[in-house]
């Protein structure tokens, strides 16, 4: 396994269709990651992709789990908090995804990112259809 760039090496395995071992090297990139103070820079993307490759795979509560470690990095922004808010949503946890996508809007609202705002409220009118 390639540490130098633990990305790529788990790109090239979930496109040879290996996902599981592109998720366990992703999950090892951020191990060595977890223990240190001052985390990498790299660290919300190691755990956003790993987040990705389980929720491609019907991992969900896994899913969850590594968009919640790249939510909590200083590099957070909407988009990481609306893949979790549809993670939880469709884990059946709709007040937390009500949650984080109130979260999402706040921080696409203070940097004006309207591109962020408008797949809000398409997930908002997705979500209210779904209910009713």
């Amino acid at each position: 396994m390639n540490d130098e760039n633990p990305l790529r090496t788990a790109s090239n395995l979930a496109q040879a269709g290996r996902t599981a071992e592109a998720i366990a090297c992703l999950e090892s990139a951020l191990a060595r990651t977890r223990s240190s103070k001052e985390r990498p820079t790299n660290t919300s993307t190691l755990a956003r992709a790993a987040g990705l490759l389980c929720d491609e795979a019907g991992r969900l509560s896994q899913a969850a789990l590594y968009y919640e470690e790249a939510v909590a990095t200083p590099e957070c922004d909407p988009l990481l908090l609306l893949a979790l808010a549809d993670v939880r949503w469709r884990s059946g946890q709709a007040d937390s995804a009500h949650s984080c996508l109130a979260s999402a809007e706040s921080m696409a609202q203070s940097s004006s990112d309207a591109e962020a705002l408008k797949m809000i409220a398409n997930i908002r009118s997705k979500w209210a259809s779904d209910e009713g």
